[in-house]
């Protein structure tokens, strides 16, 4: 009876190590994940539209929010694309995109989409275009628009 106990006793702290181990392997792998997931918070872009010139874009991801910045050529940063009644800005990982609706593009109105992947560095515009004063009933579909990008 007595080598039952202590065989038991045994087994059970062995139990008990392993049962530690085992939570103290679990707890370091949760906080090694938020380690390894890639941060987007501040990345850059150069782009260079054709017709357009070189753009540069900066993902500014906070904890709460993220807005996308569009170097201007003075140097200055400013909102790409600030929310209005015509325009309104989405994120997802690592992208950026601009609803469009009835906004002046050079002599036109366009409806559609600006996208900017920061992970796989991108920007495409895809719209609707019509003269100005028409509506979008009036507009034609095809208007396309990419740009080459890459991590600055």
């Amino acid at each position: 009876l007595r080598k039952c106990k202590s065989f038991s006793r045994f087994w059970l702290r062995k139990q008990i190590l392993l049962m530690k181990l085992i939570r103290s392997l679990m707890g370091i792998f949760f906080l090694s994940s938020f380690l390894v997931t890639p941060s987007f918070a501040d990345e850059e872009i150069i782009c260079k539209v054709k017709g357009g010139g070189q753009r540069i874009f900066l993902l500014d991801s906070g904890i709460f929010s993220s807005k996308v910045l569009y170097k201007k050529p003075n140097g200055k940063f400013v909102d790409w694309c600030p929310e209005t009644d015509s325009q309104k800005p989405s994120f997802g990982r690592g992208t950026a995109i601009c609803k469009l609706s009835g906004v002046r593009l050079q002599n036109k109105l366009v409806w559609g989409e600006t996208v900017i992947d920061f992970v796989k560095p991108s920007w495409k515009r895809r719209y609707r275009f019509a003269k100005l004063g028409q509506s979008w009933k009036q507009s034609q579909p095809g208007g396309r628009e990419t740009a080459f990008c890459k991590h600055r």
